[in-house]
């Protein structure tokens, strides 16, 4: 999903040295697949202002990050023109990775499951059994959770004061894989509307997010379908209404000597 950044935040970076690559950042699972992104946007009366659709091809480059390659959007195939200013962005792309660097335009879809440990999870969310469900054909366990007073998940940088704040703000469900424990879908909403102060006033009313998982084989589970919308307000009057879905489907795993792959067309 799209972020909210102050334009500020923008100079900042950019005048910036390169951010190092960690060496902790989990390896992206070797596979190759195809990403749809439906975006819209609506003013402050809830009319339409942006429609937008794309899709673009998704693999790893050094075996260490996804690169999104756009291929079609809106429907029409990318032209030429567009072709080579992709194959530029993922040569740079490579070249910050051999280099030891985070891409400066890094669209690395990062699965905030393996950001957190079981341990700080629990001690951020309340988390209470409810039921059972086979989802795809899998048996789960049901969770509700909510945030608990006070506490917070450790992400580091720019978002951490976010969720400082946004740990205590959410309650919803998840849905456990019985027999791997993997997360196979989640719902995050908020418990009541909110307001942040982050240098801006942020006046949020209110968020609804859902994803589930594919698993692609023993152990490797990935985001198959993203839903989420958010209505908001900064600076008091200007606002922040959107709804944005992700599919990711095509899934082909790479030979396991395979440091990248390239990309195919979407039929």
């Amino acid at each position: 999903m799209k972020r909210i950044v102050i334009a500020a935040a923008f100079a900042t970076v950019a005048l910036a040295d390169p951010e190092p690559l960690s060496p902790d950042l989990p390896a992206p699972p070797p596979y190759r697949y195809h990403q749809t992104t439906l975006l819209r946007k609506f003013d402050s009366t809830y009319a339409p202002t942006k429609n937008e659709t794309k899709v673009e091809d998704v693999y790893p480059i050094e075996g260490r990050m996804y690169f999104h390659r756009l291929v079609m959007k809106n429907g029409q195939p990318v032209s030429p023109e567009k072709q080579a200013k992709e194959d530029k962005r993922e040569a740079e792309f490579r070249d910050s990775i051999l280099k030891g660097f985070k891409p400066k335009h890094d669209e690395e879809m990062t699965d905030l499951t393996t950001r957190f440990t079981t341990e700080e999870l629990e001690r951020a969310f309340a988390m209470e059994e409810v039921g059972r469900e086979v989802l795809n054909g899998r048996p789960c366990v049901i969770y509700k959770y909510q945030g608990r007073t006070g506490r917070t998940l450790h992400v580091g940088g720019q978002y951490q004061k976010f969720f400082d704040v946004a740990v205590e703000m959410i309650r919803g469900r998840l849905w456990l894989d019985a027999a791997e424990r993997q997360p196979a879908r989640i719902e995050v909403r908020l418990k009541r509307p909110a307001t942040l102060m982050f240098g801006l006033l942020v006046y949020i009313k209110q968020v609804k997010i859902d994803v589930e998982w594919d698993r692609l084989e023993k152990g490797v589970w990935w985001p198959r379908e993203a839903e989420g919308y958010v209505d908001a307000r900064y600076y008091i009057i200007k606002s922040f209404i959107m709804h944005g879905r992700v599919v990711n489907d095509g899934f082909a795993k790479l030979p396991g000597d395979s440091r990248t792959a390239k990309a195919v067309d979407k039929p």
